[in-house]
């Protein structure tokens, strides 16, 4: 059976929302009814008048912010996050062919909120190499190009509406709080801490986000603190959302969640490694470049992630969720979601193959077929122990799973992964036992198939 058609199969006999997207939940814990608010979060774009080489005639193609937005749109979103780094090279152009973007996917209405912050190449963009030097060497001209000469004005121009170093916006009753990169941190800081939450009434605390283009430092995540129920998204690193160890607390408090990149080049760096495996993760240039967001959707007692990729589309997984209120352990601690994530595994009767390559440099080759018998728990990598005659000592590899960052069901070669090994790092001898087992991003294993190779 394809595994696109073992994941049909799965989605129809396990139940789906949303799509085809899993819900990961504690147990005893599930979401009913309506969300109060949903909106879409993505980052880093990167849109850019030139490809490499300062070749002015090209452009790198708006179509994975354009998939990412109707997305949204079919979801009816009340917001759009952007995390920041939308022009590339820092200038006004490269910002107007998201305006068009944007206006084209929502021409008619309802238009969502927009929840933007500048990331560094927004604001530093010209400092990147030569480019723009080389491009406009006369400096009023050049001027004339680059956001950072007139942030405000282009903002407002762009977006049509005023550019505020730290904003604070209210959509349907939650809060957001937004800070550009370059703008000091006491600014936001000092905007949450003279911030008064609504009470509400209720027992369980109303969330309200918190949005910069990186990873806030101890300092802002403190400043957050002094509320109970902030959230922090943050972008920069290009890192995949299928990885489950983006999701971080702060002092068991404070959930600060990476979101991935959603530009044309895709977000091929994962992240992490060291904590699923010991051995070192082959393929890492072979891994497939996935264009990644959320959905999220608040309700009245949690706040549910889906993760989704807006190449080839689909879903990239089980939900993230995380119920309010007080929560011990919290929902997101590592144990927690090891007992969420589950072990992914081999279905009936799979089989390794082995292969002898009489190469240049003469190898084995591991031909692994897809493990995800359980659909909650989708395989990251797999785990490889070559064990040779007795006495020898062993070798340990491991490989990502292939279209680990694509949605689930577009995987290449339908989930079939490949590992080659150079017959001079086998243990000495001619019979060797290969044993391989399947891993999630947070470490936790499946049963291992086994075959042995004369």
């Amino acid at each position: 059976m394809k595994r696109r058609d073992f994941i049909k199969g799965t989605l129809g006999a396990f139940g789906s929302f949303f799509c085809g997207g899993l819900i990961a939940a504690p147990p005893g814990w599930k979401h009913e009814g309506t969300p109060n608010l949903v909106f879409g979060v993505i980052s880093d774009t990167h849109l850019r008048t030139t490809v490499w080489g300062n070749n002015p005639g090209a452009n790198w193609p708006t179509k994975y912010f354009a998939a990412a937005l109707e997305y949204f749109k079919a979801q009816n979103v009340d917001a759009v996050v952007h995390c920041g780094d939308l022009a590339h090279r820092g200038q006004v152009r490269e910002l107007e062919f998201h305006g068009a973007v944007w206006r084209r996917v929502f021409a008619g209405g309802p238009e969502p909120v927009k929840l933007f912050v500048a990331g560094n190449h927004d604001v530093d963009g010209a400092k990147y190499g030569d480019f723009v030097r080389n491009r406009y060497p006369d400096e009023t001209e050049r001027a004339k190009h680059v956001l950072a000469t007139d942030m405000p004005g282009h903002w407002q121009r762009i977006w049509g509406e005023k550019y505020e170093p730290v904003w604070h916006k209210e959509v349907k009753g939650y809060h957001f709080f937004g800070r550009h990169w370059g703008v000091e941190e006491a600014d936001a800081i000092r905007t949450l801490g003279s911030w008064t939450p609504p009470s509400g009434g209720s027992e369980v605390p109303r969330p309200f986000f918190y949005i910069q283009h990186r990873r806030p430092s101890a300092a802002v995540r403190r400043g957050l603190l002094r509320h109970t129920g902030g959230v922090a998204f943050f972008g920069h690193n290009h890192w995949s959302v299928t990885n489950w160890n983006i999701l971080s607390l702060y002092n068991g408090r404070l959930p600060v969640i990476q979101c991935a990149s959603c530009e044309p080049r895709g977000c091929a760096a994962l992240v992490g490694d060291t904590w699923i495996t010991k051995a070192k993760i082959e393929g890492r240039e072979q891994t497939s470049r996935g264009r990644q967001g959320y959905v999220v959707r608040v309700y009245d007692d949690m706040l549910v992630l889906e993760r989704r990729e807006f190449g080839a589309g689909g879903s990239l997984g089980s939900d993230w969720i995380m119920p309010f209120g007080k929560t011990n352990p919290h929902p997101f601690v590592r144990s927690e979601l090891q007992k969420v994530i589950g072990e992914p595994q081999f279905r009936d009767g799979a089989k390794i193959a082995v292969e002898n390559l009489d190469a240049e440099v003469p190898a084995v080759k591991l031909t692994i077929p897809p493990a995800d018998a359980n659909p909650d728990s989708r395989v990251y990598a797999y785990e490889v122990t070559v064990q040779g005659p007795e006495g020898t000592k062993p070798l340990c590899k491991a490989v990502y799973a292939a279209g680990v960052n694509l949605g689930m069901g577009h995987e290449p070669n339908d989930g079939v992964t490949e590992l080659l090994i150079p017959k001079s790092e086998l243990p000495r001898g001619t019979a060797h036992t290969f044993t391989v087992r399947p891993l999630t991003s947070l470490g936790t294993a499946g049963k291992a198939v086994e075959v042995s190779e004369e």
